[in-house]
């Protein structure tokens, strides 16, 4: 599924996955969408429950202490109040913010409710951009069903919370995700993070891909008296590819979609894709939703100083409970976004020059881009893959490259996909999201051949697995980068143990930091390879 380039009449994601004729997809969306409804509730409830914990610990320890008091040697005790004073209770040492009945209690459960009530409004937006039912609709959708299960005299019908269908703490794990890499790319507080990544892939890109005046490739800048700039590199096919549109350049993985945008701004025509549509439905509203329309001719414009989009505090560290310095801290208001991303989405330049183009796909990488393998050029490109029939003259990879369940695939891809002379540029590290579950064990090596595996104890063990855990295999970037080369590329620029974050929050009382691999490598001529 395929969000079309800002303006010229496009449906949301949203809308346009309701329209889909497949079953599996659309249940999929419908869990998502559900997950987005229900955020706030869940944190609130979650919040609940440490509450719970607080009274269960304070009652606890009441009861224990009074079973001390009632069967001691009252001759060598003192009295209740002395005892106290003497040695301090469980009760006693907890802080004020913890103690259920206290006023300083109260304002924290207060100032928690509100701010989880502020993301989900957020959420809503994009719900509401995407034609989907908001969390308030959904609210009054049961409280309608509720009176009329009254007014008929019968209650069986009426939702509780244990017959509402609710969505999983693992759905409710990825839409904190999704706030987070929202402040990554989209907020001042992410600059800093992101621009370790971007700027050094959009420098590359600007190095070796340098655009002329006309928005093509430029052949004549200084830059480009070196033999690794793209523009000393090309043969016929490229050559022709350059001068017949602008240059294409693919983000895959591109997630809240900032490096797109910000590649797409220096003029470059660009395709980001994602696989995540919890990722897609944010990046779909804040790349096309968070603009205010100019108002019609004839009526008063907007007034000058006053910001031309929407903006939306939100709190992206509500979920976190370890390595907090403070409550405060966790329930930080963070604005984004801090640009207009629809500011730059034009059909048409000034000079009546085509402008670069800008959209985004929805799928799974070797789904959307396998096309581009020759095994596979004889086939019929599908309406989906319409705006990816052109080879690419670049692919840049941000913290994209381990994401992959097999990684010699997407290497092979991305070589098809570029024309030659093309550049892929990568930073990242290599965490490998399909590892660490499905090793084979000493117990596991009775697989019963003859049965053809299926009943051997690895089978039985890992059944509940996806199985791109069980073919996912951990390399070195040695490996990699013998791959990568193998594949036919001149790897022309690396550097390695680049210190990089992601999504960190800088609050906290423990920060993840990746030594990252910075390469950009063009792909060879046929002839010499």
């Amino acid at each position: 599924m395929e969000e079309e380039d800002a303006g010229g009449g496009r449906l949301p994601l949203g809308a346009q996955q309701q329209t889909s004729n497949d079953t599996e997809e659309e249940e999929h969306f419908h869990q998502v969408c559900k997950a987005y409804q229900q955020y706030a509730t869940f944190h609130q409830t979650k919040q609940q429950g440490v509450t719970r914990r607080i009274c269960q610990l304070i009652n606890t320890s009441r009861e224990q202490e009074e079973m001390l008091n009632n069967g001691g040697d009252n001759s060598t005790s003192t009295n209740n109040e002395d005892t106290q004073h003497q040695y301090p209770t469980i009760e006693s040492i907890l802080p004020p913010s913890l103690h259920p009945q206290s006023s300083t209690n109260q304002q924290y459960i207060k100032q928690y409710n509100e701010s989880s009530i502020r993301n989900q409004y957020y959420l809503d937006c994009i719900l509401q951009y995407s034609n989907v039912a908001t969390s308030q609709d959904v609210l009054r959708q049961r409280k309608q069903a509720s009176s009329q299960c009254h007014e008929v005299g019968s209650n069986t019908l009426t939702p509780t919370a244990s017959t509402i269908d609710w969505t999983t703490e693992d759905q409710i794990s990825k839409i904190d995700s999704v706030l987070k890499c929202v402040v990554r790319d989209w907020s001042l507080d992410g600059k800093e993070e992101r621009s370790v990544v971007y700027d050094r892939i959009i420098d590359a890109l600007e190095r070796y891909m340098p655009l002329n005046a006309d928005g093509g490739i430029d052949e004549k800048m200084t830059c480009c008296n070196d033999d690794k700039c793209i523009s000393n590199n090309t043969t016929d096919e490229a050559s022709e590819s350059k001068h017949q549109s602008l240059p294409r350049v693919a983000v895959p993985g591109s997630g809240l979609g900032r490096l797109a945008w910000e590649i797409y701004s220096r003029g470059y025509s660009v395709q980001g894709s994602d696989f995540s549509l919890h990722m897609l439905l944010a990046s779909d509203f804040m790349l096309n939703g968070c603009g205010i329309p100019s108002p019609p001719e004839g009526e008063e414009k907007i007034e000058e100083g006053r910001r031309s989009f929407k903006q939306f505090g939100i709190c992206p560290w509500i979920g976190e409970t370890k390595n907090v310095m403070s409550f405060e801290e966790r329930l930080r208001t963070v604005v984004v976004p801090d640009v207009d991303p629809t500011s730059l989405l034009v059909t048409e330049e000034e000079d009546g020059r085509d402008a670069p183009e800008f959209s985004m796909l929805a799928g799974e990488f070797l789904q959307l881009y396998s096309h581009f393998l020759p095994e596979n050029q004889s086939k019929d490109n599908d309406e989906q893959h319409l705006k990816a029939q052109d080879k690419f003259h670049a692919i840049a990879c941000s913290f994209f490259l381990d994401t992959a369940p097999s990684l010699p695939h997407y290497l092979l891809t991305i070589y098809h996909m570029l024309v030659e002379g093309g550049l892929l540029i990568n930073f990242g590290p290599l965490m490998y999201h399909w590892s660490g579950h499905g090793s084979l064990l000493p117990g596991d090596t009775d697989a019963s051949q003859s049965n053809g595996g299926n009943s051997s104890a690895y089978q039985r063990r890992n059944k509940h697995l996806d199985d791109r855990y069980l073919s996912s295999i951990d390399y070195t970037w040695e490996e990699v980068r013998y791959m990568i080369t193998q594949c036919g590329f001149e790897i022309v620029e690396e550097e390695t143990y680049i210190p990089a974050k992601y999504t960190s929050d800088n609050k906290s009382m423990m920060k993840v930091m990746y030594d990252c691999v910075f390469m950009v490598a063009r792909k060879k001529s046929r002839s010499n390879t």
